[in-house]
């Protein structure tokens, strides 16, 4: 019964969203929009606060940087529209006419020698809008097969894939909206799953382009086929919101990044030194986190902070700090080296954009990133 009350009233403040969507279009409605748009966020927070959680769920490759530039930024950028095709797969919104022909490559030798990478294109019509699609992917290598009893019995190879197309349009001046809608496959030996996603994305830019904003909700899906039938999990649902503002004189740009709203506590309770996490009983022995979700380490945990420095259009450099990330992949309190922190930079040679990141997870060891654009009509105009 709660399921179903919850559902509705996803429905309903969803259909009301939409109907405000057009509201601003027409120039009016903002406060009526944004008090819907809290209670969607709201809604959706009850729906989810204890479905997602570290651990749980399929799909969270979907999770990872799209681009070296998103990666060098702490990992997602939903607040800045500019020519960057990469950022679509972060915000829908941002999609825009001058990425038309546009097409670009992704690839990171991630942890333990896994493999990701992602390719996407776009094209505008006109009178109708703009429209990518890509292709995200990830190789988690070949692996020994084993019974439980050691006794070895070939290999066995994991990978997990995602078709998405996205189209966006302006709904007034200063707002546009965007939807990205997936396909997702995923294999893990002789088990495989299918599954399908949305994103859905809005995006501000004030009058003077110097101050932008972003709101989207990422992975709003179901798994159509689990990997064991009759056992289906939840995907990696996220909200975020963020704001960046670039300084009129100087060439900064500031990013503050809102994630995991559709879950506002993301503390967690810890095992105790020295004692099991499961007891005999099945009871569990941990230190219990009560600091609430006010403290200030939760809203910390929310929390992505970014630099860009644009000295011109053919240069820039990025920095990062990712809150949670360094939370909770640092070893101890003690050693936490540089997780959570990132960098990167992008430059233009010819009628190429490259960008290029280098991002710190864990003591363990930092992840490269690697991106390359390129708008083809220039080659036309300039060939």
């Amino acid at each position: 019964m709660r399921v179903q009350i919850v559902s509705k009233s996803i429905i309903n403040n969803a259909t009301i969203f939409l109907r405000n969507l057009r509201i601003i279009a027409q120039g009016k409605g903002m406060k009526r929009f944004l008090l819907h748009g809290v209670l969607i966020l709201f809604i959706f927070s009850v729906r989810t606060t204890h479905a997602q959680s570290g651990g749980n769920g399929v799909y969270k490759f979907l999770d990872l940087p799209t681009s070296a530039r998103s990666a060098a930024l702490g990992g997602k950028l939903i607040s800045v529209r500019d020519a960057d095709l990469f950022l679509v797969a972060d915000n829908p919104a941002v999609l825009d006419s001058v990425m038309d022909n546009t097409a670009a490559l992704t690839y990171s030798n991630y942890i333990a020698d896994i493999n990701f990478g992602y390719g996407t294109y776009a094209k505008h019509f006109s009178g109708v809008g703009t429209f990518s699609a890509g292709m995200q992917y990830i190789n988690y290598g070949t692996f020994e097969r084993a019974d439980e009893f050691g006794v070895r019995n070939g290999e066995f190879s994991a990978g997990e894939y995602a078709l998405d197309i996205s189209y966006a349009k302006k709904l007034s001046r200063h707002f546009t909206g965007g939807v990205s809608a997936k396909m997702i496959y995923s294999a893990f030996d002789s088990w495989n799953s299918f599954g399908t996603a949305f994103d859905l994305g809005l995006h501000y830019q004030s009058e003077a382009e110097f101050f932008t904003a972003g709101m989207v909700m990422n992975n709003i899906g179901y798994q159509i086929k689990p990997y064991v039938n009759d056992n289906r999990e939840s995907l990696p649902f996220e909200m975020s919101m963020a704001a960046s503002y670039k300084l009129e004189k100087a060439p900064l740009r500031f990013t503050f990044h809102a994630g995991n709203l559709q879950r506002p506590n993301l503390l967690y309770d810890t095992p105790q030194e020295g004692s099991p996490f499961i007891l005999p009983n099945g009871a569990t022995a941990a230190d219990v986190d009560d600091r609430g979700t006010f403290s200030f380490e939760n809203l910390m945990r929310h929390t992505t902070i970014a630099t860009e420095i644009l000295p011109s259009d053919n240069f820039h450099i990025r920095f990062g700090f990712n809150y949670l990330r360094r939370a909770e992949l640092a070893a101890t309190e003690a050693r936490s080296g540089l997780a959570g922190f990132s960098l990167g930079t992008g430059f233009r040679v010819s009628k190429f954009m490259f960008n290029y990141s280098l991002a710190s997870y864990h003591l363990a060891g930092t992840t490269h990133f690697l991106s390359f654009a390129a708008n083809f009509n220039e080659f036309k105009r300039r060939g």
